[in-house]
């Protein structure tokens, strides 16, 4: 069965109240991940596609192909490189510098949070640390597809 986007975002937001971003009993676990997979939007591909223009909904460019889909507990997300962001287009999250600001917490927050330079408030992770509820990898950045629009280049 396939949710929508805001179905599977209350999902995750339930997951998130109830778990507290944990890491999920292992039933619980494989059945985020089922929805998660079964989801997905056509244009996803979990091995990623280099070709692929990174949207938000307001049309702004976030990134110029992607490496990966990450489905870890609390959602499936779009993993790119530095190199593949489009970094004109990003900007810190307002009330959230302090993440990449503040020494008390640079170097034990998970991971900074961006945002695009538009009016969509998609959320942008740049992955810190290793988490145990996904695969997420140091120095990559995040974003649910569930939040884009793909174009081809």
């Amino acid at each position: 069965m396939k949710f929508t986007a805001e179905e599977v975002q209350d999902y995750i937001d339930n997951l998130v109240e109830k778990y507290k971003y944990r890491k999920l009993p292992k039933a619980v676990s494989e059945e985020a991940r089922r929805i998660y997979h079964s989801s997905m939007p056509d244009w996803c591909s979990m091995d990623g596609d280099d070709k692929a223009v990174l949207c938000t909904k307001s049309g702004t460019i976030v990134a110029r192909g992607y490496i990966r889909v990450v489905v870890g507990d609390y959602g499936a997300y779009v993993e790119f490189s530095r190199s593949q962001a489009v970094r004109e287009s990003i900007c810190g999250k307002k009330g959230q510098e302090y993440r990449y600001r503040d020494p008390n917490f640079v170097n034990s927050v998970k991971y900074f949070w961006y945002t695009a330079k538009d009016n969509s408030d998609v959320k942008i992770y740049f992955q810190q640390k290793k988490v145990t509820y996904a695969d997420y990898l140091p120095e990559r950045f995040y974003i649910s597809p569930f939040e884009l629009e793909v174009w081809k280049e």
